[in-house]
């Protein structure tokens, strides 16, 4: 990206032309190159994929990696100023309705993010940010290094930290899906 495309703002239209099949997320009409993840980060989303997708079954939620594109409009799509599109690594989305044009617009009902070194400011906080005022219902922030895993979830349109998983409080149940349980442990395995 050249230093003149970095500097200006792009309304949602642009910013969808000019990523292509990009890795980028758009921050208030900034884009961002996405770097690319880590074995042990791609190993704990694969592992969380595979305790999340049977947990799913006979219900209308589906679970998506960090390829589905999560729209989010806090303006006018044109103005573009405000309006946000992340790339989450685990996306839960139980109204269909949201999914369209290849990409997910509002909220999806749970959103996870694996933190790397380069992106544990941004899911922390910006992103935090971003979730909460989307109205997503719960957030896993997870920190393959530590093995914790922080649960937070939307109350009086607050995500709040409700629960924090490790090796000692091991057993993780979500608050939305609460068919969604499994151990820690199971999580980051192949880390030990």
């Amino acid at each position: 990206m050249s230093e003149r495309e970095e500097k200006r703002l792009y309304t949602l239209a642009e910013f969808f032309a000019f990523v292509g099949e990009k890795r980028m997320e758009l921050y208030e009409g900034v884009p961002v190159l996405m770097a690319p993840a880590s074995y042990e980060h791609e190993g704990v989303v694969a592992n969380l994929i595979g305790e999340i997708k049977p947990a799913l079954k006979g219900s209308s939620c589906l679970v998506f990696g960090s390829n589905l594109q999560v729209v989010f409009l806090f303006q006018d799509e044109q103005k573009g100023k405000e309006n946000v599109t992340v790339l989450p690594d685990i996306s839960i989305v139980c109204d269909k309705e949201k999914l369209r044009n290849k990409r997910c617009y509002g909220a999806p009902d749970v959103i996870v993010e694996v933190l790397s070194p380069s992106t544990a400011r941004n899911d922390r906080l910006l992103k935090r940010h971003y979730y909460e005022k989307a109205g997503v219902k719960e957030y896993w922030i997870v920190d393959y290094q530590n093995q914790t895993i922080e649960k937070y979830v939307l109350y009086s349109g607050s995500l709040r930290l409700e629960e924090m998983y490790d090796r000692e409080n091991s057993s993780f149940v979500s608050t939305v899906l609460p068919n969604i349980a499994f151990f820690t442990h199971d999580i980051f395995s192949f880390l030990m």
